[in-house]
Protein backbone atom coordinates (compact mmCIF):
# COMPACT_ATOMS: atom_id res chain seq x y z
CA UNK A 1 0.00 0.00 0.00
CA UNK A 2 2.51 2.66 0.99
CA UNK A 3 4.50 1.77 -2.62
CA UNK A 4 1.09 2.31 -4.61
CA UNK A 5 0.47 5.85 -2.57
CA UNK A 6 4.11 7.14 -3.25
CA UNK A 7 3.68 5.63 -7.11
CA UNK A 8 0.23 7.81 -7.34
CA UNK A 9 1.93 10.59 -5.12
CA UNK A 10 4.69 10.63 -7.69
CA UNK A 11 2.43 10.21 -10.72
CA UNK A 12 0.45 13.37 -9.51
CA UNK A 13 3.39 15.30 -9.12
CA UNK A 14 4.38 14.43 -12.75
CA UNK A 15 0.89 15.72 -13.70
CA UNK A 16 1.36 18.75 -12.56
CA UNK A 17 4.81 19.17 -14.33
CA UNK A 18 3.46 18.28 -17.43
CA UNK A 19 0.87 21.10 -16.71
CA UNK A 20 3.24 23.48 -16.12
CA UNK A 21 4.79 23.16 -19.23
CA UNK A 22 1.77 23.34 -21.45
CA UNK A 23 1.19 26.51 -19.82
CA UNK A 24 4.54 27.42 -21.17
CA UNK A 25 3.05 26.94 -24.57
CA UNK A 26 0.52 29.81 -24.18
CA UNK A 27 1.28 33.98 -23.94
CA UNK A 28 -1.05 35.33 -21.61
CA UNK A 29 -0.80 39.21 -22.00
CA UNK A 30 -1.05 41.27 -18.39
CA UNK A 31 -3.59 43.94 -19.77
CA UNK A 32 -5.44 44.87 -22.95
CA UNK A 33 -4.22 45.80 -26.13
CA UNK A 34 -2.90 45.68 -29.20
CA UNK A 35 -0.27 44.20 -30.69
CA UNK A 36 2.12 46.73 -32.24
CA UNK A 37 4.94 44.63 -32.83
CA UNK A 38 5.89 40.85 -33.39
CA UNK A 39 9.44 39.34 -33.14
CA UNK A 40 8.77 35.70 -33.08
CA UNK A 41 7.84 33.72 -35.99
CA UNK A 42 5.43 30.34 -35.62
CA UNK A 43 8.20 27.38 -35.35
CA UNK A 44 10.80 29.45 -33.84
CA UNK A 45 12.81 28.29 -30.84
CA UNK A 46 12.58 30.74 -28.42
CA UNK A 47 14.72 31.19 -25.60
CA UNK A 48 13.83 30.77 -21.85
CA UNK A 49 14.63 33.90 -20.07
CA UNK A 50 15.49 32.26 -17.16
CA UNK A 51 17.59 29.09 -19.06
CA UNK A 52 19.71 30.99 -21.55
CA UNK A 53 22.62 32.27 -21.09
CA UNK A 54 22.21 34.99 -23.62
CA UNK A 55 19.51 37.84 -23.45
CA UNK A 56 16.16 36.44 -24.40
CA UNK A 57 14.31 38.37 -27.13
CA UNK A 58 10.69 39.82 -26.56
CA UNK A 59 7.72 37.82 -28.53
CA UNK A 60 5.83 40.92 -29.02
CA UNK A 61 5.35 44.55 -28.19
CA UNK A 62 1.69 45.36 -26.48
CA UNK A 63 0.15 48.68 -25.73
CA UNK A 64 -2.90 49.92 -24.36
CA UNK A 65 -4.11 53.19 -26.50
CA UNK A 66 -6.71 54.16 -24.01
CA UNK A 67 -4.27 56.67 -22.41
CA UNK A 68 -1.70 58.10 -23.99
CA UNK A 69 1.57 59.72 -22.27
CA UNK A 70 3.34 62.85 -23.75
CA UNK A 71 6.84 63.52 -23.38
CA UNK A 72 7.93 67.91 -23.56
CA UNK A 73 10.56 69.04 -22.47
CA UNK A 74 10.59 72.68 -20.92
CA UNK A 75 14.03 75.19 -21.13
CA UNK A 76 15.82 75.48 -17.42
CA UNK A 77 14.63 79.44 -17.38
CA UNK A 78 10.39 78.39 -17.56
CA UNK A 79 11.19 74.95 -15.35
CA UNK A 80 10.35 76.74 -12.28
CA UNK A 81 6.61 77.33 -13.26
CA UNK A 82 6.05 73.69 -14.79
CA UNK A 83 4.23 72.58 -11.64
CA UNK A 84 1.60 69.72 -12.29
CA UNK A 85 -1.71 70.83 -13.25
CA UNK A 86 -1.10 73.52 -15.33
CA UNK A 87 -2.90 74.07 -18.43
CA UNK A 88 -1.55 72.41 -21.43
CA UNK A 89 -2.88 72.97 -25.03
CA UNK A 90 -1.55 69.66 -27.68
CA UNK A 91 -1.77 70.55 -31.40
CA UNK A 92 -1.00 68.64 -34.83
CA UNK A 93 -1.12 69.02 -38.50
CA UNK A 94 -3.62 66.02 -38.68
CA UNK A 95 -5.78 67.00 -36.27
CA UNK A 96 -6.60 70.00 -39.13
CA UNK A 97 -6.76 72.90 -36.40
CA UNK A 98 -8.36 71.42 -33.61
CA UNK A 99 -6.99 71.52 -29.98
CA UNK A 100 -7.07 69.06 -27.29
CA UNK A 101 -6.73 70.49 -23.83
CA UNK A 102 -5.06 68.70 -21.34
CA UNK A 103 -3.25 69.79 -18.25
CA UNK A 104 0.81 68.50 -17.11
CA UNK A 105 0.31 65.03 -14.99
CA UNK A 106 3.97 64.76 -13.25
CA UNK A 107 7.67 66.22 -13.71
CA UNK A 108 10.89 64.59 -13.08
CA UNK A 109 11.90 67.23 -10.83
CA UNK A 110 15.57 67.66 -12.40
CA UNK A 111 17.28 69.08 -15.39
CA UNK A 112 19.11 67.23 -18.00
CA UNK A 113 22.40 67.95 -17.82
CA UNK A 114 22.77 67.96 -21.15
CA UNK A 115 20.29 69.81 -22.58
CA UNK A 116 18.94 72.12 -18.93
CA UNK A 117 15.86 70.92 -19.81
CA UNK A 118 12.53 69.70 -17.75
CA UNK A 119 11.03 66.37 -18.71
CA UNK A 120 7.41 66.53 -17.66
CA UNK A 121 4.59 64.06 -18.42
CA UNK A 122 0.97 64.78 -19.80
CA UNK A 123 -1.43 61.71 -18.91
CA UNK A 124 -4.33 61.75 -21.72
CA UNK A 125 -7.65 59.84 -22.26
CA UNK A 126 -7.17 58.69 -25.86
CA UNK A 127 -10.59 56.41 -26.21
CA UNK A 128 -10.97 57.95 -29.56
CA UNK A 129 -7.37 56.61 -30.77
CA UNK A 130 -6.67 60.11 -32.55
CA UNK A 131 -3.28 59.93 -30.85
CA UNK A 132 -1.00 56.62 -31.81
CA UNK A 133 2.38 55.82 -30.42
CA UNK A 134 5.26 57.80 -32.27
CA UNK A 135 3.10 60.94 -32.97
CA UNK A 136 5.17 64.07 -32.87
CA UNK A 137 2.51 66.61 -30.99
CA UNK A 138 2.82 70.47 -30.41
CA UNK A 139 2.60 70.94 -26.79
CA UNK A 140 1.98 74.77 -25.52
CA UNK A 141 2.35 74.84 -21.63
CA UNK A 142 0.53 77.85 -19.91
CA UNK A 143 3.19 78.21 -17.50
CA UNK A 144 2.37 82.03 -16.85
CA UNK A 145 -0.73 84.04 -17.14
CA UNK A 146 -0.70 87.85 -17.09
CA UNK A 147 -4.08 89.41 -17.20
CA UNK A 148 -4.08 92.73 -18.93
CA UNK A 149 -0.10 93.31 -19.41
CA UNK A 150 1.60 95.67 -20.81
CA UNK A 151 3.55 93.96 -23.75
CA UNK A 152 5.56 95.33 -26.65
CA UNK A 153 7.51 93.60 -29.53
CA UNK A 154 10.65 92.09 -28.66
CA UNK A 155 12.23 93.70 -31.93
CA UNK A 156 11.92 97.10 -29.33
CA UNK A 157 14.27 95.94 -27.34
CA UNK A 158 17.47 98.00 -26.66
CA UNK A 159 20.01 95.69 -25.15
CA UNK A 160 23.22 97.41 -23.50
CA UNK A 161 26.35 95.35 -24.70
CA UNK A 162 28.36 96.36 -21.11
CA UNK A 163 25.47 95.50 -18.94
CA UNK A 164 22.12 93.59 -18.32
CA UNK A 165 19.97 96.81 -18.73
CA UNK A 166 17.30 97.14 -21.46
CA UNK A 167 15.72 100.13 -22.85
CA UNK A 168 13.05 101.20 -26.01
CA UNK A 169 13.11 104.30 -28.37
CA UNK A 170 10.26 106.37 -27.91
CA UNK A 171 9.17 109.58 -29.63
CA UNK A 172 7.54 112.70 -28.15
CA UNK A 173 7.02 115.53 -29.63
CA UNK A 174 8.41 114.07 -32.83
CA UNK A 175 12.06 113.64 -31.36
CA UNK A 176 13.37 109.90 -29.86
CA UNK A 177 14.17 109.20 -26.38
CA UNK A 178 15.58 106.18 -24.84
CA UNK A 179 13.62 104.97 -22.32
CA UNK A 180 15.29 102.22 -19.33
CA UNK A 181 12.39 99.06 -18.96
CA UNK A 182 12.41 96.49 -16.59
CA UNK A 183 11.14 93.41 -18.47
CA UNK A 184 9.12 90.11 -17.16
CA UNK A 185 7.58 87.44 -19.10
CA UNK A 186 8.44 86.20 -22.74
CA UNK A 187 6.56 84.31 -24.91
CA UNK A 188 8.34 85.05 -28.34
CA UNK A 189 5.64 87.08 -29.52
CA UNK A 190 5.33 89.77 -26.47
CA UNK A 191 7.54 90.82 -24.03
CA UNK A 192 5.92 92.21 -20.70
CA UNK A 193 7.24 95.45 -19.67
CA UNK A 194 6.88 96.04 -15.71
CA UNK A 195 8.68 99.28 -15.30
CA UNK A 196 9.52 102.43 -17.23
CA UNK A 197 6.08 102.35 -19.90
CA UNK A 198 2.75 103.34 -18.99
CA UNK A 199 1.34 101.95 -22.09
CA UNK A 200 0.61 105.70 -24.25
CA UNK A 201 4.02 106.01 -25.40
CA UNK A 202 5.26 105.35 -29.20
CA UNK A 203 7.65 102.95 -29.24
CA UNK A 204 10.28 102.60 -31.81
CA UNK A 205 10.48 98.84 -33.43
CA UNK A 206 12.16 98.83 -36.70
CA UNK A 207 14.85 101.46 -37.34
CA UNK A 208 16.51 101.68 -33.53
CA UNK A 209 19.97 101.14 -35.59
CA UNK A 210 21.80 104.04 -35.30
CA UNK A 211 18.93 105.63 -33.76
CA UNK A 212 20.38 108.74 -31.33
CA UNK A 213 18.57 110.55 -27.80
CA UNK A 214 17.17 113.53 -28.97
CA UNK A 215 17.16 112.82 -33.17
CA UNK A 216 14.09 113.53 -35.18
CA UNK A 217 12.06 111.08 -36.78
CA UNK A 218 8.48 110.38 -38.38
CA UNK A 219 6.74 107.71 -36.79
CA UNK A 220 4.93 105.49 -38.77
CA UNK A 221 2.07 102.71 -37.31
CA UNK A 222 3.81 98.78 -37.20
CA UNK A 223 1.82 95.62 -37.39
CA UNK A 224 3.76 92.71 -35.75
CA UNK A 225 3.46 90.22 -38.64
CA UNK A 226 1.72 86.84 -38.11
CA UNK A 227 3.17 83.87 -37.98
CA UNK A 228 2.68 80.86 -41.04
CA UNK A 229 3.40 77.31 -40.10
CA UNK A 230 5.68 75.33 -41.70
CA UNK A 231 4.47 73.10 -44.30
CA UNK A 232 6.37 70.73 -46.55
CA UNK A 233 5.69 69.03 -49.97
CA UNK A 234 4.33 66.09 -50.39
Amino acid sequence: VDTAEAAAEAARHLRDGRKTLLDYTRVIAPFTGTITARFADPGALIQAATGSATQATPLFTLMDVETVRIYANVPQESAGHAKPGIKAVLTAREFEGKEIQATLTRSTGALDPVTRTLLVEIDLPNSDHALQPGMYVNVTLYLQERNNALAIAPAAIVASPTSALRSVFVVEQGRTRQVPVKTGADDGRWVEILEGLTGTEDVVVVGKAGLQEGQPVSPSPYNLPQGKPSSQKL
